[in-house]
């Protein structure tokens, strides 16, 4: 295929020689002549070179005493130079270009997608107030202004919009939208996917399901509608769209990679004891029991230890003050003891990230160490509730 493409675009041309064809092809080839194809034709040869060698045959016919006959001849080469010999067709493949560059500055189609209480007619004369029309320029139409201004003028459509796929618009209408009676009037919202999974179980309390149990679905994904259709389809009268709090709890095998690092040497700090002081209270009265006071120190803590008898409490308890100082340490851990360190953030990130709904069904953990930091890293699949409540954006 390659070098069909690769003959054409470069020429070849076909000759037949007759006479002595093997002194022939040996001057041919010391001239220079590179054959790209010799086939045998009874007592002649038909020999195919490039279109710039072609006219280097009539030198070696004139030496060799042999007979070359034009056979076959294609190519570009061959195409422009016919063409060239016929300016008038090369301008009305010109002016054709120019003409569809032009055309294709213009709309040449409208169509209206979707439901709405409203004639179509009715629809394409506001549209065309709004710029989009049959022959309207591509460049003056800004589909979000037109959206905008046809839902000003039709207020029964709720949302519009103007697609435009080269030189023709779609425009998707939308009817206004009902709250449902008797329903939750905390608001209008759909359950969407929070995150890409694989559905396993839906529990829906009120709203339409959308998703299948089984079925794969990406993040933003509308699970549960809270949007009703009431009415006949096929019925000439427009369906009725009502609203209600979609609710529901969708589990779902979820993907995630969680990482934690824990280097191998890092700085803390030690408490070492300074110094405590010791009082006993007796009915509120305080005792010392110790003759110094507790040095100052960083760290302070207190504790107290009530006396009892005969296992009754008594009104008597010692209280102890506690001085500690933190002294700056080098902790240097085995890959082992780091290891296991970031093992432990992973599980508190999982704990964090699955709550008490979710569940982890399986993982993959690997470690890795550079730069003195042992890293942790845990593909897991998950078993999680996807379900997320998001606001239906609809003008009441």
């Amino acid at each position: 295929m390659i070098e069909a493409i690769t003959r054409w675009v470069a020429g070849a041309a076909t000759a037949r020689v007759s006479g002595d064809t093997a002194r022939f092809m040996n001057v041919a080839v010391r001239s220079g002549i590179t054959p790209l194809e010799i086939r045998q034709d009874g007592p002649c040869l038909l020999l195919t070179v490039r279109a710039k060698q072609y006219r280097r045959l009539h030198a070696v016919k004139i030496r060799t005493h042999t007979a070359v006959r034009l056979v076959d001849r294609r190519g570009w080469p061959f195409v422009l130079r016919r063409a060239l010999r016929r300016p008038g067709l090369l301008l009305g493949v010109a002016l054709g270009i120019a003409l569809y560059a032009w055309l294709s500055g213009f709309y040449w189609g409208i169509e209206i997608a979707g439901d709405a209480p409203y004639a179509h007619s009715e629809i394409l004369d506001v549209a065309e107030d709004c710029g989009a029309y049959v022959g309207a320029p591509r460049a003056a139409l800004d589909e979000a202004l037109a959206a905008v201004q046809l839902q000003n003028v039709l207020p029964k459509i709720s949302w519009a919009s103007f697609n435009t796929d080269g030189c023709f618009i779609t425009l998707n209408v939308r009817s206004a939208l009902e709250k449902e009676t008797g329903a939750d009037h905390s608001g209008a919202y759909d359950v969407v996917a929070a995150r890409a999974g694989l559905v396993r179980s839906i529990a829906a309390e009120s709203g339409t399901v959308l998703a299948e149990v089984g079925s794969a679905v990406a993040e933003g994904e509308v699970l549960v509608s809270g949007v009703t259709e009431i009415g006949d389809p096929y019925s000439e009268e427009p369906m009725r769209r009502l609203l209600s709090h979609a609710r529901a709890t969708v589990m779902a095998e979820t993907r995630h990679t969680f990482t934690a690092s824990c280097p191998l040497t890092f700085e803390s700090t030690r408490e070492t004891a300074v110094g405590e002081r010791r009082a006993l209270f007796v009915l509120g009265v305080r005792v010392p029991l110790s003759l110094s006071g507790a040095p100052d120190g960083e760290i302070t803590a207190y504790s107290r230890e009530t006396l009892e008898l005969l296992d009754t409490a008594l009104p008597v308890w010692v209280e102890t003050l506690r001085v500690a100082q933190a002294e700056p340490v080098t902790v240097t851990l085995t890959q082992e003891q780091a290891q296991q360190r970031a093992e432990e953030k992973i599980r508190v990130l999982q704990a964090a990230y699955l709550g008490e709904d979710g569940s982890l069904l399986s993982e993959t953990l690997r470690f890795s160490v550079r730069d003195g930091v042992v890293y942790a890293i845990a593909q897991c699949v998950c078993l999680e509730n996807i379900a997320q409540e998001v606001p239906i954006s609809v003008e009441n």
